[in-house]
């Protein structure tokens, strides 16, 4: 078990905090912020190559952008250098350059567990820390894991209680079939789910673990056809989802399919046209201000819809900067005023909504969006929303 590991501070450590505020903001060039040139980083926190990858350093580069257009701050975005292989080999590269005021990422809750100690400086007590804010790692073992991590998607936990409330609800389901990926992610999301779906009197008819690669799709379809479920439940990724959505229409199983937000991409393909997925973030729902212009530009520059890591980067990096603007200059200057967000601060509009923290640095109230794939056209999401439920907060 992780252990929670956020500070208390004792009352004369707290009244002092203002005065170390200042002493961090007058640091010499060890805890510098800024380039050369005046110009702030913000590092993209996620492995060269890998699956989320360039969402998180398109979104992260067009709010760097914004930042700059809008205050006398300049900023940039940091990527990692190519070839870095591994979550701890990126974040001991972004907390090494002193430039770099803030990361964004990761995207996945494992590589976010490998990296935090070293965001966390942990091997020095956190002398010189950064603060990472992940776009879409939804571990439940994340929400209060360190005081330099935030993140701005639901965990797990909400998401699979909000799935399970919404097929009682809306499919009217009574008897859930569950395939998921035997790791911390997938049996957090059957979990949470089963004792959710089940609270009502519903029944979980089957509850099967699966490992990438060696996974007989058929032989799941098979079992499911014998069980006739009324829902199937699969916290798994795309390309898993895909190969099961296959085998279960080769077997005649017609029950609805639910993919956590893992599996997200199987937007992209006509096997999945009748799946739904979860998910964080819908263009077609982002109507802000801030969403229309993300929207706009992101459209402009890379000739098709974001995707959620794209837009959950784009907003991580927009409280990183607001909040840089507001004054917050050095790395634990930094920490200690996004902690204040939605605590006593003001919100702030993201793309997917608005950004606040709960004292255990999870998003506060951010919306859970069950989708129907109803049309495929290239890369481009054109699936029809069913649902979108906030969450009820970190619990």
């Amino acid at each position: 078990m992780i252990q929670n590991r956020r500070d208390t501070l004792p009352r004369a450590a707290a009244l002092a905090l203002p005065l170390l505020i200042l002493l961090a903001a007058c640091r010499g060039s060890d805890d510098s912020t800024a380039a050369g040139d005046g110009t702030i980083l913000i590092g993209v926190g996620a492995i060269p190559g890998s699956p989320g990858y360039e969402g998180v350093a398109r979104g992260v580069e067009l709010a760097a952008e914004r930042l700059s257009a809008a205050s006398a701050v300049r900023f940039r975005s940091r990527p990692p250098t190519r070839g870095s292989a591994g979550a701890v080999q990126v974040a001991q590269e972004l907390s090494a350059d002193p430039n770099v005021i803030a990361v964004v990422g990761h995207p996945e809750s494992g590589n976010t567990l490998e990296a935090i100690p070293i965001y966390a400086d942990a091997e020095h007590a956190g002398v010189n820390g950064v603060v990472a804010i992940s776009p879409t790692a939804s571990s439940p073992q994340l929400s209060g894991v360190d005081p330099w991590f935030f993140r701005v998607s639901p965990s797990d936990d909400d998401a699979a209680r909000v799935t399970a409330q919404w097929a009682l609800d809306s499919l009217g389901a009574k008897r859930a079939a569950i395939v998921y990926r035997n790791d911390s992610y997938g049996r957090d999301w059957a979990t949470t789910f089963a004792q959710a779906f089940t609270r009502s009197g519903a029944t979980v008819v089957a509850r099967e673990p699966y490992l990438t690669g060696v996974t007989e799709w058929d032989a799941y379809a098979q079992l499911l056809a014998t069980m006739r479920p009324d829902v199937v439940l699969f916290p798994g990724d795309a390309d898993d989802a895909l190969a099961f959505i296959r085998a279960l229409k080769a077997h005649g199983v017609t029950a609805p399919f639910i993919g956590g937000d893992g599996a997200e991409q199987i937007h992209q393909h006509a096997d999945a046209i009748g799946a739904r997925y979860v998910a964080f973030f819908r263009a077609d729902r982002a109507t802000s201000p801030e969403a229309l212009w993300f929207l706009s530009r992101y459209r402009e520059r890379f000739k098709q819809d974001p995707d959620m890591f794209a837009a959950l980067s784009y907003d991580a990096a927009i409280v990183m900067g607001r909040t840089i603007i507001s004054g917050a200059r050095t790395r634990a200057a930094l920490r200690l005023a996004l902690e204040q967000i939605g605590n006593g601060a003001p919100s702030v509009d993201g793309v997917a909504g608005r950004i606040a923290f709960e004292r255990n640095h999870d998003i506060k109230g951010r919306s859970v969006v069950i989708v129907r794939v109803e049309r495929v056209r290239g890369t481009t999401d054109n699936a029809a929303d069913t649902t979108d439920r906030p969450t009820g907060g970190a619990r």
